[in-house]
């Protein structure tokens, strides 16, 4: 993580103690004031505290409605009074042109499952019944004993949205936000995309069978399940959006599965935050905040002061 470390005047070693009192009563104060206006907020948040600093964890879904109000007001404070924002699930991942091309064309043939094979000796005959009810409602491609699950289920979850058209959620208008406000924001690590993405075609079918059964769910609860569940987020009802079928997409499909930490290294992370003089803006996937055993979790098990919606 970034650490941000400026030189010290002689002078201002001289007044430290006092400036550390002021800064403590400074931070406090910081801190009710975010908690007040989180109350407010449509936006899932937290103000985690630690003994001299404040976390704010901001919880993100895909897929948040167009139809669906969600007040930016309380983020927008939250944001004007922290010193850095960070988004630890996020990487950029870089390939040169020829590589890209390449790999383009072959997730394009991978879509269709090797000649002799078919989804229906692999994925079970539960899952195939369910696929052919939803193929008689026209929610899935005819084709589907043909294609990869991983394929099939990126298909489905864009047909489950229907007529739904999506617009902006927390985590762009934080990043626009940055760039309004002239905020730091700690930089976002760049990985090579090859070892990712030699993973996904070194692995079988069978793999992404998982995904394929969520992807299954969403398509079978439909458009109605994925506006429920933009709305929840908004009125921050986080377990009801937790437990939506919608939801799960995100855990355990390539590339956000392969992508997010595990909690136990973002739990470590925020402690880290928490023990740096900043206040620090975080945001993370709901999910991975308020999953049983995710980072809310972790920091209340290590004693932390934590004001936000109920998680569980």
């Amino acid at each position: 993580m970034l650490k941000i470390i400026g030189a010290a005047t002689l002078a201002a070693l001289a007044l430290a103690p006092a400036a550390s009192a002021q800064k403590s009563a400074d931070d406090r104060a910081q801190v009710e004031d975010i908690v007040v206006t989180g109350r407010k907020s449509g936006v899932p948040m937290w103000i985690v505290r630690g003994d001299t600093t404040t976390l704010v964890l901001v919880g993100t879904i895909e897929g948040v409605s167009k139809t669906t109000y969600w007040d930016p007001g309380a983020l927008t404070d939250a944001l004007r009074k922290a010193d850095r924002v960070v988004f630890p699930q996020s990487h950029v991942f870089t390939a040169n042109l020829f590589s890209a091309i390449g790999w383009i064309a072959k997730w394009n043939a991978m879509g269709s499952l090797p000649k002799g094979q078919s989804l229906s000796a692999i994925a079970g005959p539960g899952a195939m019944r369910r696929l052919a009810a939803l193929r008689a409602k026209g929610a899935v491609r005819g084709d589907y004993d043909r294609r990869h699950p991983l394929h099939l289920g990126r298909d489905l979850r864009e047909r489950a949205a229907g007529d739904i058209k999506f617009g902006r959620g927390a985590d762009d208008y934080v990043r626009r936000a940055i760039k309004e406000y002239k905020l730091t924001l700690v930089p976002i690590e760049k990985s090579k995309a090859k070892p990712l993405v030699k993973d996904l075609f070194a692995s079988t079918p069978q793999q992404h069978l998982p995904c394929l059964e969520a992807s299954i769910a969403m398509a079978e609860a439909g458009p109605a399940a994925v506006q429920a569940r933009s709305d929840a987020w908004a009125a921050r009802r986080v377990p009801e959006v937790l437990a939506s079928p919608v939801d799960k997409f995100e855990a355990v499909c390539w590339p956000t599965a392969e992508i997010i930490e595990p909690g136990s290294e973002l739990i470590g992370e925020m402690k880290q935050m928490l023990a740096e003089p900043q206040v620090t803006m975080a945001v993370l996937t709901l999910r991975s905040l308020a999953e049983p055993g995710g980072v809310l979790d972790g920091l209340a098990a290590a004693g932390f002061d934590i004001q936000g919606p109920a998680w569980k």
